[in-house]
């Protein structure tokens, strides 16, 4: 076992592990998922330099790791999604996102229906777990990578939507799984209920931290994002606390925060004065800071992860990364099935249209959304066999398929672009010749 010491030395070479990956992506083309997940398989499960186990500390302080990770992801999630940005895209990018979720969901769901036998609401949660691709993974691609800012957009707001989607869906299906004590009729009462009051907490939470914020400006401006995330912290306990759905209730908060100031309210009423601070109010120090959070939250969840994975037989082990494995080609062939709804999007020209299609069906890494969900049976006492560890192998496997995928296309725009750039030095040279073969004659 480790010191308290050296547990803090190991804290820090995490972060700076995480930074290091990370700006190492724009060139290796290796996303911070994978090490990070694998420092966490070798310190727990492999060298067992910290004990995981069921019964340990580590496994002891999931709820409390999870709640706090997840709400600084939906916060970070809700203030980013931006409405006036997609206007130009939001109605493909939808259509795009939502038949790909669904098909994705649909298919995953029935290989693990099948292959663990699950039953099939369990299977669900699973399948849209892992629906859609990572918001913490996809803006580094889509930096890294040249694309037509329209195609860029679309692949942004398709890891945030589908981050709420994998979120909040898997939510709603383990409360119903929960409530499996009560009819169906009084659970989805309750269901409907705590989603309903979630969401007006949220609203009404953001309306009216905003306005404390413009009411005292002078004495918070300094520190309006600490305080703005201990709101977050202080909403998402209330919303547990009056049995809420708190994951709910602090994307809407993040959501409201950042786009009220687009609804359009009564020139003369307080919602209008409300609404037009935020607009002026500095975002960008409130953002910054949170994608520091943010960072610093994922990073170590990742890790996280990584140590509550248990590995009890080599058998069991082939078996879930052999599920895993499926997943990921399953996944693969859906994006590239459906790549075309973005067309409209891609260059004209042949070889980066090519290119830039090849570019969205490889965005199949899973990342912190699927993870966050992985722990949250064992939070909630519903045990199913086995789903951490295949959540956990998906989100592993599917980075390993994304990055091998990118680095082939790369290879192969690269080996395109010599044999154009060889064929136009070869037809120049042979106008050249013929040139001057005429001028001799």
């Amino acid at each position: 076992m480790i010191s308290v010491n050296i547990a803090f030395v190991f804290l820090a070479g995490v972060v700076f592990l995480g930074f290091i990956v990370t700006a190492l992506f724009n060139k290796l083309k290796v996303t911070s998922v994978m090490p990070l997940m694998l420092i966490g398989l070798i310190v727990g499960p492999l060298l067992k330099l910290v004990n995981s186990g069921p019964g340990s500390t580590i496994a002891q302080l999931t709820p409390y790791v999870t709640a706090l990770t997840v709400s600084f992801v939906l916060f970070d999630v809700g203030i980013n999604i931006d409405y006036k940005a997609l206007k130009n895209v939001i109605a493909r990018a939808t259509g795009f996102m939502t038949v790909v979720v669904l098909v994705s969901a649909f298919a995953c769901a029935g290989i693990a229906y099948y292959g663990f036998g699950w039953s099939f609401i369990e299977a669900l949660v699973f399948g849209f777990a892992i629906s859609g691709p990572s918001s913490v993974i996809v803006p580094t691609l889509v930096k890294s990578i040249k694309l037509p800012k329209n195609l860029r957009v679309s692949l942004l707001y398709e890891g945030i939507a589908t981050d709420s989607f994998q979120l909040i869906i898997p939510i709603l299906l383990l409360g119903i799984i929960a409530a499996q004590d009560v009819s169906f009729a009084g659970g989805a009462s309750m269901l409907i209920t705590s989603i309903l009051s979630s969401i007006a907490l949220g609203f009404i939470s953001a309306i009216f931290w905003i306005y404390i914020l413009k009411r005292f400006r002078e004495q918070s401006s300094e520190y309006s994002w600490m305080l703005t995330i201990a709101m977050v912290i202080a909403t998402y306990g209330i919303a547990q606390e009056f049995s809420m759905n708190g994951l709910i209730t602090i994307f809407v908060f993040g959501l409201t925060f950042a786009n009220i100031g687009s609804i359009k309210m009564p020139k003369r009423s307080r919602m209008h004065s409300i609404s037009n601070y935020i607009q002026k109010q500095d975002m960008k120090h409130i953002k910054d800071y949170q994608r520091e959070i943010t960072f610093f939250a994922s990073t170590f969840f990742f890790v996280y992860i990584g140590m509550l994975f248990e590995i009890t037989s080599m058998n069991k082990l082939l078996f879930i990364t052999l599920i895993g494995v499926a997943i990921a080609v399953v996944l693969l062939v859906i994006r590239a099935l459906f790549a075309g709804l973005l067309g409209k999007f891609m260059t004209k020209a042949k070889s980066e249209f090519t290119f830039q299609r090849r570019i969205v069906y490889a965005n199949v890494g899973r990342g912190l959304s699927p993870a966050i969900i992985a722990t949250l049976p064992l939070t909630l006492g519903i045990i199913i066999p086995n789903f951490l560890d295949e959540v956990f192998m998906v989100i592993l496997v599917t980075n390993i398929v994304s990055t091998i995928s990118i680095f082939a296309i790369y290879n192969a725009k690269n080996r395109s672009e010599a044999k154009l750039s060889a064929d136009k030095t070869q037809a120049k040279t042979k106008t050249a010749n013929e040139k001057r073969a005429e001028a001799n004659s």
